[in-house]
Formats: structure tokens, sequence, C-alpha cells
């Protein structure tokens, strides 16, 4: 066994006894309280757009490797106008699974997902969704959510809920686990998925499940954070150090690209290296300039802990504005 879920253990079983698993919360303050919040025909006075993503990993090796879902809902003077992705990781690189572009009008809660003519969803009481339904082409998948392991909202109303899940695809079923982010953008300047942010989700040798949450602009996305998931007991940290080491040059995009990241957990001294293979790129088209994109690479690397060295893969998730 690695040494990191060993030690793990014993700081997780403290951390559980103050923040055991939690129930779905309702949508942060700041996104309750918005437009709209008071009357389902009520015209927001400022654009919002309203994000919610879903990642999610295996806990063990699968020929599923991960999948990432955002939903953007930007409530406006005409109604809501909704931005509906998602891709699939597998050993072939990635796919898209989902893409939705429609409209609706007024509500009093335009933080919430709505179905689509490739998307169906089964909601609790509250409005939170328990399960995913995609179709792409001939092929069905389904996002169920399951157990509530962690759940917070940090200073700036963004809110975050990690649960257990399963991914089925084709009659099999996959455990993993989902980490579900919700923020809001007033006024925004382009969509949200441009960042400036970096997600990585990572599983080691031994089935550890580490996640990393990084950004510029912790006001907007949130504060950053690092969560680990091992022999069944979680922990959180909200120190997390990242910087790029290595970059390559994007024509496409007008600009360098990151191809090797470093980071560090400073309070268990965690640290750990990642590079990057299989790539999704989505620009936004400027004239001039570079482009803000948002990418999603398959990646492998190391993490480092009490002198002991662990083989990692996972998938890293960059906007960059």
């Amino acid at each position: 066994m690695m040494r990191i879920s060993s030690t793990c253990g014993s700081l997780g079983l403290l951390y559980l006894c103050a923040c055991g698993a939690e129930r779905a919360a309702e949508a942060p303050a700041s996104q309750r309280e918005g437009p709209g919040a008071d009357a389902a025909t009520s015209v927001p006075l400022t654009p919002t757009e309203y994000t919610t993503t879903f990642h999610f990993l295996p806990t063990e090796s699968a020929t599923t490797s991960a999948v990432v879902l955002q939903f953007a809902n930007t409530a406006g003077a005409d109604g809501l106008s909704h931005r509906y992705l998602g891709w699939l990781l597998n050993r072939s690189g990635w796919r898209t699974v989902l893409d939705a572009n429609f409209s609706n009008g007024h509500t009093r809660a335009p933080w919430r997902l709505f179905p689509a003519e490739s998307l169906q969803l089964t909601v609790s009481a509250d409005g939170e969704p328990d399960a995913i339904m995609l179709r792409s082409g001939s092929t069905s998948y389904t996002l169920d959510l399951g157990a509530h392991l962690d759940a917070w909202e940090d200073r700036a109303g963004t809110r975050h809920d990690i649960r257990s899940a399963r991914w089925m695809q084709g009659g099999r079923s996959i455990a993993g686990l989902a980490i579900q982010h919700r923020f809001a953008i007033p006024d925004p300047e382009r969509p949200a998925r441009f960042g400036p942010y970096e997600w990585a989700l990572l599983r080691s040798e031994d089935n550890t499940i580490i996640v990393l949450f990084h950004s510029r602009l912790p006001d907007t996305y949130g504060d950053s954070f690092a969560w680990m998931y091992a022999d069944g007991l979680t922990r959180r940290w909200t120190a997390l150090e990242s910087r790029t080491v290595e970059v390559v040059n994007s024509p496409q995009l007008r600009r360098n690209i990151p191809i090797r990241t470093w980071f560090h957990i400073p309070e268990p001294d965690i640290k750990g290296e990642l590079s990057t293979t299989a790539q999704q790129l989505d620009e936004l088209p400027t004239q001039d300039g570079p482009k803000p994109y948002n990418a999603l690479y398959r990646v492998r690397g190391w993490i480092e802990f009490a002198g002991e060295r662990r083989n990692v893969e996972g998938l890293l998730e960059i906007g960059e504005s």
C-alpha cells in the first residue's frame, strides 16, 4: 500500500467526524437571491451566466477514463440561453457526447439544469440532479449520482459537491467519483469555460483519488483546493500551489499552451507533476491576439509523499482567457 493512503486514513477519520457526508444543498446564496429569485417572470437587471460542471473519474482503471459535462445558463432580458457540452475520454481519445444550444423563458431558478432533445434529467425535490441521461447518435449514456462524500460553499458563493457516481454505457456500469462545481458570473465578458482556471482529477496506482482546483480569479470561480479520497475516507486542503513547467506554441490559438504542470499541496507536503497527451481544444474566435480557450487533456505523471513516488493518471481541464 502507498503510504499516502494509510496516512490519509488517520487524518480522514478526524476530518469525517467534523464534516461527514452532506446531503444535496441548495444553490449558493449569491445564486438563490440573484435575478429572478422572487418571481418566475422577472427580468434580470444584469445578464448572468450560471454554470454547473461535472467531472467524473472511475475509482479503478477502466475503458472509460473520464467524463466532463459543462452546463451554462445565461439569464438576460430575453430569457435564458443554454449552452450544454460534454465529452467522454476513452482509449481512443476524447469524443463529444453532448452539444446542445437552446433557449427558454425566464425562471426563478436559472441555476438549475434544463432538459434538451439529447438530454434528460432526474432531479431531487430541491432541483439538484440525481441522474443525467445523454443520447449521442445511437448510444445512450447515464451519469448516476450517488451518496454525497463532501460539499462546501466558499467565500465567493461557489458551490462544490463531491459524490459517488456510476457512468453507464452499452450495458456497462463503471463506479467512480463525480465533482460538481457551480458558480455565477454577472455580466460575463466571455463564456465561463474560457477561464482562467485549472481542474485535475487523478487516480494513483493504489486507486487513491486526488482532485485539484486552482484559479487566478477566486472571487469569480472559487477558492483553490485539493481533495483526496483514500480507503473510503476523505480529506480536503485549502492551499494549493500550481505552475506550468513546459509549454508548446499553438499556431491555432496564437499562444503557448502548457504540456507539463507541477503542483504542491503544502500541508501534507504532497507534490506532483503531470504531462499531457490526448487533448480536446475549444477556442473562442478573436480577430487578433491570443485566443481564449478551453482544453481537456488526458494526463499521466507522478505524486510524491513522505519520500515515496507513485504513478498517477487522469484528466486535466484548463480554461484560459
